[in-house]
């Protein structure tokens, strides 16, 4: 018997491995994510708090001025306000803080499918809706602050002569989690690596998500002009891939420390993985955005001015503090990415030039 705590949404996805079969670990994973009530993100957790599971970006005031910089930037350069989205707003903080950082007022949405989450977003005074379909077309700026890596993701299998099995959830005699591969749920796992000219070796494991194509084909409706920029931490097909990383990039954390195993503390431990940078740009252009540029966060703040937040803080030492934990390379400097999208037509975003790695 192995020792996990047992929670009460581990139980009711047993039961519902019992009553329907094994799941992919996506749809695990989306329970364990997602449950309406049990979820790690339906519970509303304190993302980038200091008490919460994992510390972000979003905690950082430096990290939010330098966002409104850009913001007023590309209204500068385009000569009309634009609607702010947020894309998985956590507790709304990031949010309320680029507002209070800009010199007028903006119409700002947040897209969070976490009931738990909109409501600490509108105690905050913020709107927030569940899905990017309730908004209506208009010019925005939309940024996603780690969103692309909470997406459900399916776990595959290399195999002899360039196959793939896909990873299922299922239970052992005793009841209790176990792991299985089998014959993939959907032929786009093949299609996606394939159009990467990744192929994985005998035994390798990698994560495939497929939802980043459906994010991208939303925004694409509901902007018809403006910019979309991630910043989250991932890798292009080559190196995402490589068989170095042989047994994937899976992660769960827990009050603020790494945990190993993904059936224990369901519900209360966040899951992730490294996001395939090639693979949002591709859908990206699919789906009529330009690719502009994809660099590391440092680099982005450093072009983006983020030292002249220390003009307005009103604590010099803890700006400056900021400022180092977010751009220095030992610390979320080389950590996380900006990966940035326009529509056509329009000039590079801020902290731009055109010319970074193109996937």
């Amino acid at each position: 018997m192995i020792n996990r705590q047992e929670t009460e949404l581990a139980r009711l996805i047993k039961t519902k491995i019992r009553r329907s079969g094994p799941l992919t670990f996506r749809d695990f994973m989306a329970e364990a994510l997602y449950d309406p009530q049990y979820g790690f993100y339906a519970k509303g957790p304190l993302i980038g708090d200091s008490n919460g599971p994992f510390h972000t970006n979003a905690r950082y005031s430096a990290f939010a001025f330098t966002w409104a910089q850009a913001i007023q930037q590309a209204e500068e350069i385009l000569g009309y306000h634009l609607r702010i989205i947020e894309l998985g707003g956590g507790t709304g903080e990031l949010a309320a803080k680029i507002l209070s950082f800009l010199k007028e007022p903006h119409e700002c949405r947040i897209v969070d499918h976490s009931g738990g989450l909109r409501q600490q977003q509108r105690a905050r005074g913020l709107q927030s809706v569940r899905n990017i379909h309730d908004l209506p077309p208009q010019p925005s700026f939309v940024f996603g602050n780690e969103i692309l890596d909470a997406l459900p993701f399916h776990r595959v299998m290399g195999e002899e002569g360039g196959k793939l099995l896909e990873q299922y959830v299922a239970l052992d005699e005793q009841g209790d989690f176990v792991e299985w591969f089998s014959e993939p749920s959907s032929p786009g796992f093949l299609t996606r690596l394939s159009g990467e000219q990744v192929v994985l070796g005998r035994g390798q494991v990698a994560e495939i998500c497929l939802a980043y194509e459906e994010i991208m084909a939303q925004l694409a409706e509901t902007v018809p002009t403006g910019y979309v920029c991630f910043i989250d931490y991932g890798d292009v097909a080559k190196n995402l891939y490589h068989y170095s990383k042989k047994n994937g990039t899976l992660r769960m954390f827990m009050n603020q420390q790494q945990t190993y195993d993904p059936y224990d503390h369901i519900g209360s431990q966040d899951l992730t993985c490294d996001v395939d940078y090639t693979a949002v740009i591709a859908h990206g252009r699919e789906y009529g955005w330009d690719f502009v540029g994809l660099q590391s966060q440092a680099s982005w703040l450093q072009a983006m001015g983020i030292n002249r937040f220390l003009s307005v803080a009103k604590d010099a030492e803890k700006a400056l503090q900021e400022i180092t934990q977010l751009t220095h390379l030992a610390q979320l400097g080389s950590t996380f990415d900006v990966l940035a999208f326009k529509t056509s037509g329009l000039p590079d975003p801020p902290g731009f030039s055109g010319d970074e790695n193109s996937g």
